[in-house]
């Protein structure tokens, strides 16, 4: 591949601030934050601290607070929510190149699908399950172990740099998967996200008190049920157990963690990713004539 690959980390919330902070290790990659105040400063002047249940990281990584000072990028990383893509990938069609490879982590379906209305190079789509939260414009709390991050071609044809990105991204510690089937393995976090976010947001709520309650693990269950129906429809073929695989995963989760959905309700943000969710299920019911009365009924409450 000649020259080691170089990284830029759009977006340095607690899924940017934990990948972003895993890849700055000493020695492992070339790697540029983007975010603005007051993370610029903080983490200029602070460093970037990653707090772990086996270790705690603090590097000093080289941070930038636009995107248009992005230099020659040979892979973006965008950890930014849903709502807020449109804005970033216009601004990254002004410094991009054609041989730029940009990776989507947010929840959702189609996240690369809006980038590539904006860029003209590689956007491979992506989703990671960890429980990474920002505690401080500096500091970034994990929770649990799991770490996960899957990328992939939607055509399914990897490349030699898709491989480096994959071995750089294991090399610093992350448990990382290059899928050749990234169409199910996104659909397969959707459903997680999706049934998760119902549940912790119906009874405002973190996901342990949200599984114990009879009433929401209800809603837990009809969401993920419609969604899986949903899918279905969407020519999707799941394994026959997705269903308590999905729901095996979420009690494996720390039962103090919330969904990023609840956390900006909580925060009053104007924008959240519902329309990613929730809207979704919705839309895609609609479009198939099939009936989501659960996962509307949690869609019309946000």
């Amino acid at each position: 591949m000649g020259e080691r690959i170089k990284f830029d980390v759009v977006g340095i919330g607690g899924v940017g601030g934990f990948y972003g902070g895993m890849l700055t290790k000493p020695g492992v990659a070339n790697v540029t934050l983007v975010g603005k105040e007051p993370s610029f400063s903080a983490i200029r002047q602070n460093g970037l601290i990653l707090n772990r249940p086996s270790e705690i990281l603090n590097t000093h990584p080289r941070i930038i607070k636009h995107i248009s000072e992005i230099d020659h990028p040979d892979v973006v990383i965008l950890t930014v929510k849903s709502y807020d893509l449109d804005e970033v990938a216009r601004e990254l069609s002004k410094v991009v190149k054609p041989k730029t490879t940009i990776i989507t982590l947010q929840n959702g379906l189609d996240n690369d699908l809006k980038v590539l209305e904006h860029l003209y190079c590689e956007v491979l789509p992506g989703l990671v399950l960890v429980a990474a939260t920002k505690t401080s414009p500096y500091e970034v709390v994990q929770k649990g172990n799991q770490q996960k991050m899957v990328f992939g071609p939607r055509d399914g044809k990897v490349t030699p740099k898709m491989l480096e990105i994959y071995k750089i991204f294991k090399e610093s510690g992350i448990d990382a998967v290059l899928s050749e089937n990234i169409t199910l393995e996104l659909w397969k976090k959707f459903l997680f996200v999706v049934s998760f976010s119902s549940a912790t947001v119906a009874g405002r709520c973190s996901i342990g008190p949200a599984l114990s309650n009879p009433e929401l693990l209800n809603v837990y269950k009809q969401v993920l049920r419609e969604a899986i129906m949903v899918g279905e429809k969407e020519e999707v073929i799941f394994e026959p157990n997705i269903f308590e695989k999905t729901l095996e995963e979420a009690l494996k989760f720390d039962p103090s963690t919330k969904s990023s959905l609840l956390v900006d309700l909580e925060k009053g943000r104007p924008t959240t990713e519902v329309e990613a969710l929730q809207g979704k299920v919705v839309q895609l019911a609609k479009k198939h004539g099939l009936a989501v009365p659960t996962t509307h009924r949690v869609y019309e409450m946000i």
